[in-house]
């Protein structure tokens, strides 16, 4: 089963040598008269977000196919329309794991302004639609612990928290408000606009690595199941502290 993994960013570098033996498709969204839409783009990426998250998504399973869709401008800086709409576009077109590493940052300490619910609300429906269609969509969290992250808050999809891990494969359940897995996110050595490589640090990063193990399992189980598919991540996290602690009585 070959798995598609929609990465929501500001695009790809399609020509760094770290996607040569990549499929990508490439869309992004513009306006279609009164509203957004999402039409077939040229490849490209303005602040180099979408690439590294792609990059790391693309090392860890090479067999999936990427979809980059742009959601953001050449200054990493995007809509919630434009948000709302990529992820929409996801799910009507059935892409197996979407990785989502932007959301609206709001400061814990203040409730939420009726401006602010709107964005929230349509966010919040598209993650529940995605989840009853078995769309494994993963978001990222917090990177401070005075703020909450929409939609990664939500818990119809996957909140992500980052760790200063050096193995790229290691997950952590941690079931918090604000994220339920942790993976690797500090100094995350990805693919940088116009070719090699620099260390990246955020949640965005720790994001793309439980995206792919996401779509290991759905490859693997060929589920349509978005429950299934959580249970079998923590079940991944709990057998590497299994056998983290094996390896550590042994010696």
């Amino acid at each position: 089963m070959t798995v598609r993994v929609a990465v929501v960013d500001s695009g790809v570098d399609t020509t760094h040598a770290a996607f040569a033996s990549a499929r990508i498709t490439t869309f992004t969204v513009e306006p279609k008269g009164p509203v957004l839409g999402v039409v077939p783009g040229a490849s490209g990426d303005g602040s180099g977000h979408g690439t590294a998250c792609a990059g790391i998504i693309h090392k860890l399973v090479p067999e999936a196919d990427l979809v980059s869709v742009r959601a953001l401008g050449p200054d990493g800086r995007g809509s919630r329309e434009a948000l709302v709409a990529a992820l929409r576009f996801c799910v009507r077109e059935g892409i197996h794991v979407v990785n989502l590493s932007l959301g609206i940052d709001l400061p814990k300490a203040s409730p939420v302004r009726p401006t602010d619910a709107r964005s929230i609300l349509d966010l919040y429906e598209v993650a529940d639609d995605a989840f009853a269609q078995g769309i494994v969509l993963v978001a990222a969290g917090p990177n401070t612990s005075t703020f909450r992250t929409y939609p990664g808050k939500a818990k119809s999809l996957i909140g992500v928290g980052r760790g200063s891990f050096a193995d790229p494969e290691r997950l952590e359940s941690s079931i918090t408000g604000d994220y339920e897995l942790v993976a690797a996110g500090v100094d995350v050595v990805a693919p940088a606009v116009g070719g090699g490589e620099r260390k990246w640090t955020g949640t965005s990063f720790a994001c793309p690595h439980v995206a792919a193990h996401a779509a290991r399992v759905v490859a693997r189980l060929g589920t349509k199941s978005a429950l299934e598919v959580r249970a079998e991540l923590h079940a991944i996290a709990r057998r590497y502290v299994s056998e983290k602690e094996q390896r550590r009585e042994a010696s």
